[in-house]
């Protein structure tokens, strides 16, 4: 009896001193809007009501934000830039389609959904 209680006793304390896996943190956003991706990929963000900024939730806890460039509007089309990545842009058109460009080149393209209110 005195050595099973030391086995649990041993146990509880092992078991006391081992750290438990963190959960993933998932930052929520109050999403108005997702991009549909060509990669099967839909994406939840948040558009300001000025349509100045684009906001992002990653699966990770960081957001990322991109801003309007109001001198670079291109006909029915608007783009904005990554506040963390300046070579990371994002063109929004009018009829919906979206391109992601990374570095000058076109890294993914997706069509634009609202969502209603």
């Amino acid at each position: 009896m005195k050595n099973l209680l030391s086995v649990l006793l041993g146990v509880l304390l092992l078991s006391g001193c081992m750290q438990m896996p963190q959960q993933e943190q998932v930052t929520n956003i109050s999403a108005n809007a997702a991009i549909e991706w060509v990669n099967g990929r839909n994406e939840n963000m948040h558009i300001s009501p000025s349509g100045s900024t684009l906001t992002f939730a990653s699966s990770k806890s960081d957001i990322t934000i991109f801003s309007r460039i109001d001198s670079a509007r291109n006909g029915s089309c608007e783009y904005y830039y990554s506040e963390q990545s300046v070579k990371t842009r994002i063109q929004v058109c009018e009829n919906g389609e979206v391109t992601l460009i990374v570095g000058g080149k076109v890294a993914n393209v997706g069509m634009l959904a609202k969502f209603e209110e």
